[in-house]
């Protein structure tokens, strides 16, 4: 009897300590291909407003394709200042 109560502890302890591993695993989320895209239109569309829709497309497609060949990651997002 002992032996089972022991397992069945055991077997709660281990459920539980891969639900947190789960949970751990979930808050790194990296952005899609499509965030990334738009991201990089907004930034083109800041340096430069004259610039076309297709060239700012053309340039952002040849810069993640780059990114993805060399493995480096995109730029973070802008984090806001705190206004104090």
């Amino acid at each position: 009897m002992k032996t089972y109560l022991h397992s069945t502890i055991f077997l709660a302890a281990a459920l539980c300590g891969a639900q947190a591993n789960a949970d751990d695993s979930m808050s790194h989320v990296t952005m899609t291909q499509s965030q990334m895209m738009k991201d990089c239109m907004e930034k083109q569309k800041t340096a430069d407003v004259t610039m076309s829709k297709a060239a700012m497309k053309r340039m952002c497609r040849d810069q993640l394709k780059q990114q993805k060949q060399t493995g480096t990651p995109p730029d973070p997002p802008p984090v806001d200042a705190p206004a104090n």
